[in-house]
This record gives C-alpha cells, sequence and structure tokens, in this order.
C-alpha cells in the first residue's frame, strides 16, 4: 500500500507485517487489525442500511481512520525531511478513488434508467455529475433530503456518496494543512508533530463545536455538511500525533482496550439514539472505539481483538470494502424500488448482503486493481482522473440538454395543447389531442414548486433568522392599499399562483413567508418546536409590519382516507387575527395520497383506477371550514376541490397536465391554469362581506 495513500473509505492492499522490534504496536507501517476494521465498518453501514435504516456509525469509523493515515503518512515524510508532494499525492489518489467510483455511477445510471419510475431520472443525472465532482453532500444538505427517511426506496442511489464527497474534500484541505504545519516548523524550529498537534487541535475544537450547534438546530443539513465533519477527520490526525510521539501502553491493558473499542463500534447504533444526534456529540462513541482499536495496535495475543480482525477473510474484505460501499445502496434501492417495499426482508436483505460483497470483489479486482497507477507518472494519474470525470459529465450533460429541449418544447406548446384546468371552465369547447406529452415533464420537475417573482428583501430574511423560510414576494408598491402575507406549510406555498393573481389584480403588496410542513395555528397546538418559533415570529411579523390580509389553509387532508377536518388551531386564528383586523382568506387543502402519484402513473399508466382514486374516498362530502363562515366575519372561504377532484374524481391529469408532482402536491404549473378560477371565486366571496379590502 502506497504511504500516502488514505486508506478507510479509500482502495489499498491489506497490511500484514508486525511492529519492528522496539517500535509501538499502534506506530508500525503495516496494520492488519485496521484492514480488519474497515470491514466491521462496512459491514456495519451496511447491515444499517439493509435491515435497519439507521445510523451505525460505520462511516464516521472510515472517516476517522483516513485522517489517521493520511497523518502518519506526511508527519514521517516531513520529519524525516522530504518535502509534501502534493501534485504527485492527488494524482495518485484520486487516480485510484475514481475508476471504482465511475463504474458505481454508470451502472447505476443504467439501472435508474431501466428500472426507476421516470420521475427519478433528472436527479440522478445530476446527482450522478455531483458525484464524480466531490460535491454530492452539498446537493443533499441543501436539497434538505432527510436521511432516516422510513421509506429508503425513495432515497437517491446515489445518497451514500456524500461520506466519498466530504472525503475527497478533506484529502484536498489536510495536505495542504499538513504542508503548512511542515513549513512552520521550518520557520520555527519546533517538530512538525508540535505544530500539527495545535492546528489539528484547533480544527477539532471549532469543528466540534459548530457540529455540535448546527446538529442540534438543523441536523439534516448537519450530516451532510463538511465543516461539521471536519472534526472526525482532526481527531484521527490527533492520534495519529501521539502514536507519532511513542505512546505506549502495557500488554494486558491494550487488550482490553482492543474489545472496548471493538464492541463499542459494533452497538453504537443500538445503545445511541442516532436518529437526530449525528454528527454531533454522538459521533464520538464510534471514533472513541475506534481510537481504542488502533492504540491496542498488534498485540500479538491470540485472545486480542487485533487477531479476530487480522484474520484472512476480514483482511480479503477489508481490501474490498471500498468497492463494496459503493455498491451496496444502490442494490438496495434498486431493490426497493423494484419491489415496493420499505425496507428488506430478512432473505432478500441477506441476498442483497452477499450480492453487494460479490460485485465489491468483482469491482475491485477488475477495475480498481489493474487501473492502479501507483506506478505510472503524475501526467498518465492526472490523465485517467480527467477520463473518469469525462466518462460521466459528458453524458450526463447530454442527458440534461435533451431532457431540458423536451420540455422547452413542450412549454412552448402548453397554452394550446396543455391548457390544464381552464377545460373545466363553461363554455370551454377546444378538442384536446391525446397523443399530446402531459406537462410538467415528469422528468425534469425543476421549477415546478410555487414561488413569488422576487426574494424578499434582506430585511424580511433576517426577520426570520436562523427559522429559514421559502421567502418570496411581488415588486413593493409603496402607494399599495393593502399588505397581504401568504403563511404556513407547502400546501399553502403550492397556491402562490392563484394568491398572485388576486394580489395583481387589486394592486396589493404581497409577501410569502412559508416553511414545509410548519403550518400556521397557535403555538400551543404544535409540539415542533422549530415550528413553535416560527410561529411566534411570524405573528409579530403580521403586527409591526401592519399586515392586512393573510393567506392559508383552512382545512387538512388525510393520506389514507376522507377524514378531512378543520386545521387545528384555526378557529383560534380567525379570532386572533380578526381581533386585530385581519382579513384571513383560508383555502381547503388538497387530496393527500399514500403512494406518490408520478410513480403511480408511470407503472401503472395516467388512467389507471389507483391513480385516479374516487373524490369520496379523498375528500370529505362538505368543506369543514364552511362552519366557520357564520362566525367569523374576517374569513373569506375559498374552496377550489371542483377544479382539483371534478365529476367525483381526484384525476391524475387534467388538460394534459399532471395534477399531482409527488404524493401531496400540486405543481406550478396546473396551478397556474386554476389562478383564474381563484380569482373568480375570490371576488364572489368577499363581495359585501369584506368592505375593508380595495381593489377588485
Amino acid at each position: 500500500m502506497s504511504r500516502l495513500l488514505p486508506a478507510a473509505l479509500s482502495p489499498g492492499a491489506a497490511p500484514t507485517t508486525g511492529p519492528r522490534p522496539g517500535e509501538s504496536p499502534a506506530v508500525h507501517r503495516f496494520r492488519p487489525e485496521v484492514q480488519g476494521l474497515r470491514t466491521v465498518a462496512v459491514l456495519l453501514v451496511a447491515v444499517y442500511h439493509v435491515w435497519i435504516g439507521g445510523v451505525s456509525g460505520g462511516v464516521d469509523v472510515f472517516l476517522f481512520i483516513s485522517a489517521f493515515l493520511m497523518t502518519l503518512s506526511f508527519v514521517r515524510r516531513l520529519e524525516a525531511g522530504r518535502g509534501p508532494e502534493l501534485g504527485s499525492y492527488w494524482a495518485r489518489t484520486f487516480s485510484r478513488l475514481l475508476p471504482p467510483v465511475v463504474v458505481t455511477v454508470l451502472g447505476t445510471l443504467v439501472a435508474v434508467r431501466l428500472l426507476f419510475p421516470s420521475d427519478r431520472w433528472y436527479a440522478a443525472i445530476e446527482e450522478a455529475a455531483a458525484t464524480v465532482l466531490y460535491s454530492q453532500n452539498w446537493v443533499l444538505a441543501f436539497n434538505a433530503v432527510d436521511y432516516y427517511a422510513a421509506d429508503s426506496s425513495r432515497a437517491s442511489p446515489f445518497q451514500h456518496f456524500w461520506s466519498l464527497s466530504v472525503q475527497g474534500q478533506v484529502f484536498l484541505l489536510w495536505p495542504l494543512l499538513l504542508a503548512l504545519c511542515g513549513l512552520l516548523a521550518r520557520r520555527t524550529g519546533w517538530s512538525v508533530g508540535a505544530v500539527a498537534t495545535g492546528v489539528f487541535g484547533a480544527v477539532f475544537a471549532l469543528s466540534f463545536a459548530f457540529s455540535v450547534v448546527s446538529t442540534r438546530e438543523t441536523q439534516a443539513f448537519a450530516y451532510f455538511d463538511t465543516r461539521a465533519r471536519l472534526w472526525e477527520f482532526a481527531l484521527g490526525s490527533l492520534l495519529a500525533l501521539a502514536v507519532l510521539r511513542g505512546f505506549t501502553l502495557p500488554g494486558a491493558v491494550r487488550l482490553v482496550l482492543g474489545w472496548t473499542g471493538l464492541v463499542a463500534i459494533a452497538v453504537c447504533g443500538l445503545v445511541l439514539d442516532v436518529q437526530g444526534s449525528f454528527p454531533g456529540w454522538a459521533a464520538l462513541w464510534p471514533l472513541a472505539g475506534a481510537a481504542l482499536v488502533i492504540l491496542a495496535g498488534h498485540t500479538g495475543d491470540p485472545r486480542g481483538a487485533d487477531a479476530l480482525l487480522s484474520r484472512r477473510p476480514l483482511l480479503v474484505l477489508g481490501e474490498a470494502s471500498y468497492a463494496v460501499y459503493l455498491v451496496h445502496w444502490p442494490v438496495l434501492v434498486t431493490y426497493l424500488v423494484v419491489t415496493d417495499r420499505e425496507k428488506a426482508t430478512l432473505l432478500h436483505g441477506l441476498a442483497i448482503l452477499v450480492g453487494s460483497i460479490v460485485l465489491g470483489v468483482l469491482v475491485q479486482r477488475l477495475v480498481e486493481r489493474p487501473l492502479r497507477p501507483a506506478a505510472g507518472t503524475v501526467a498518465r494519474q492526472l490523465g485517467l482522473i480527467v477520463l473518469c470525470v469525462a466518462l460521466v459529465l459528458v453524458p450526463a450533460a447530454g442527458a440534461r440538454t435533451v431532457l431540458d429541449r423536451h420540455a422547452q418544447q413542450a412549454a412552448e406548446r402548453a397554452a394550446v395543447e396543455n391548457p390544464g384546468a381552464a377545460v373545466l371552465a363553461e363554455g370551454f369547447d377546444r378538442e384536446q389531442d391525446p397523443q399530446v406529452p402531459t406537462i410538467p415533464n415528469p422528468l425534469v420537475r425543476e421549477g415546478q414548486w410555487s414561488a413569488l417573482p422576487e426574494d424578499c428583501d434582506a430585511a424580511t430574511e433576517d426577520w426570520f433568522g436562523d427559522y429559514v423560510v421559502a421567502c418570496t414576494a411581488l415588486p413593493v408598491d409603496p402607494d399599495a392599499e393593502v399588505d397581504a402575507m401568504v403563511i404556513g406549510n407547502s400546501h399553502a406555498e403550492q397556491w402562490l399562483p392563484a394568491f398572485q393573481r388576486v394580489a395583481e389584480d387589486r394592486g396589493w403588496n404581497l409577501l410569502s413567508a412559508v416553511k414545509g410542513a410548519c403550518r400556521y395555528q397557535p403555538v400551543e397546538t404544535t409540539d415542533n418546536t422549530e415550528c413553535q418559533e416560527l410561529i411566534r415570529l411570524t405573528d409579530r411579523y403580521i403586527e409591526e409590519q401592519g399586515i392586512d390580509v393573510v393567506f392559508t389553509t383552512s382545512t387538512v387532508t388525510s393520506t389514507d382516507g376522507p377524514d378531512e377536518r378543520i386545521a387545528p388551531g384555526f378557529d383560534q386564528v380567525l379570532e386572533d387575527l380578526g381581533s386585530r383586523g385581519i382579513t384571513v382568506v383560508g383555502i381547503r387543502d388538497t387530496p393527500r395520497f399514500p403512494f406518490n402519484m408520478v410513480t403511480c402513473i408511470d407503472q401503472e399508466g395516467p388512467d389507471a383506477e389507483r391513480c385516479n382514486p374516487p373524490r369520496d374516498q379523498k375528500l370529505a362530502p362538505r368543506n369543514p371550514a364552511d362552519a366557520l363562515e357564520a362566525e367569523h366575519e374576517n374569513f373569506v372561504n375559498i374552496d377550489m376541490s371542483d377544479w382539483v377532484c371534478p365529476g367525483g374524481t381526484c384525476p391524475s391529469r387534467i388538460g394534459n397536465r399532471w395534477v399531482y408532482m409527488d404524493d401531496n402536491h400540486m405543481p406550478r404549473d396546473y396551478v397556474l391554469t386554476m389562478a383564474p378560477a381563484y380569482a373568480e371565486q375570490f371576488e364572489q366571496q368577499v363581495e359585501g362581506r369584506v368592505p375593508q379590502l380595495p381593489g377588485g
């Protein structure tokens, strides 16, 4: 194994020899127990993904070992008076990392194209490109992916590449820091180890503090955030520096430490509630376990944990652990998609695990090993890197171009060939061509979340602070007589084109500050602490900014049946806002489904009964909010259900437009076609009822 090649999630040969005479067991260059530990880590990751659906801590162990071995190699080189040779290190490392990645990515893209619903293709293309550019973790973070989603079949088949992206970024950063340590050591006369201890100690302290805070506040983002992971690498580096200083322990103590560390790693996911606590303080548990195993080192005692970790099967699998990690997740997600399951059965899970190991070994022996360019020149290594990236980016760009062109062509014909809800309007008599592609294109869902034309100004963004909302607005008119605001969750957000139509017709200012899963309701009626604070901020904003009209949802539909109810606390909302002279425009909720409608259409066809359920299975016989009209003069009650579920059915498409883009949201393309009908109903409802609303 190359001395400068980091192990863990990286490929590498299994070391087999013991320590030199008089050398600390933890410092010798060849570490079979570390290779075996890689096997334990990858098996934990796969087992938890396949059967448990949680976090095992195995990936954290991978990251920790990477920094440990990389720091050992670099510091030895620097203390021997040799240069860091950054260019050759980066060329050698990434030319070894990328070939197995590219084979996995291309194979996964083929599986997605052949076996996945069409609405997954576009995202797969984007994430494949992000994978080979080592930016997948940021794609997932900014998309607010929930890593702990119960239904992994909706997870990206590229999701697991987040850790490789983080690791790749550190493989760029760490050598720079180590080279800086070498430079400072020469300038100050201190040892490289002493300088590096200070540098990585600072990185550890800053990143750990950031990780704990960000995990507590925005865990879904923090999980993929490189900044929240740097302390795990820094801890591995600090351990390497301690080992290089000759830190040793008695043999009996090492026996205990080895087994303690191995057991700690194995039970981490079972003992800790890790669902919402990684990568904060909880990640110390598996890292401490890995540190104990490394400190125990090669004991030479058959009773030691290292004796188990050094067995031939674990070493062989450890050599292929990188490839096994690469392939296991796409295999699992593909199985869940094809079988329409949320989790694998015991028998199927065993088949997935064994199949992943076989595939991983094949990738390691047929791709990784033959292409190892350790003896090649830097130019050859760089050529291989460029080729690997091009093999993914070129076809991905081509596929993206084709999909975008089809979407653009459909959009240009939409006004005539895709009237959407307009076909339900009285007097519409234009015949529809059934051969016209339905829009929006399920392959291209970008732009289907509704928004107002402009981003909110900085002052409004700052108002909501860390409680991030989707904040957009119409251009502000200082002469407008009414300031209106859209508040609530994504079911209010989806109606923005309709709300915008009313505001523009009447000359109102309109601001939208919404957040998914945060319905606007009295604080005491929700247990979500983040939503509670957002509701308080929204209430203060409405009061201090003098908002006249609030748009939100008035009812809540059910996923499993017609159990539609008035939104929690909505009666109190009407009373509280009414006491301040604020008009509330409440719109009836839209149907929710126990499955993704786009997937249903793709698998069973747009005319399948399951994709077009009867209206009485999805909505209550009457709008529950009707009962509030007589009690609250400030309530404008809007019910657009006849435009979503006309003729006793909740169809998948109306007027050559899809009505849903997932299991409970409408795409902007369809809502736009309902805007005229919404505006007309609004005028009918406010006529003679709410005289304080100018315009119209």
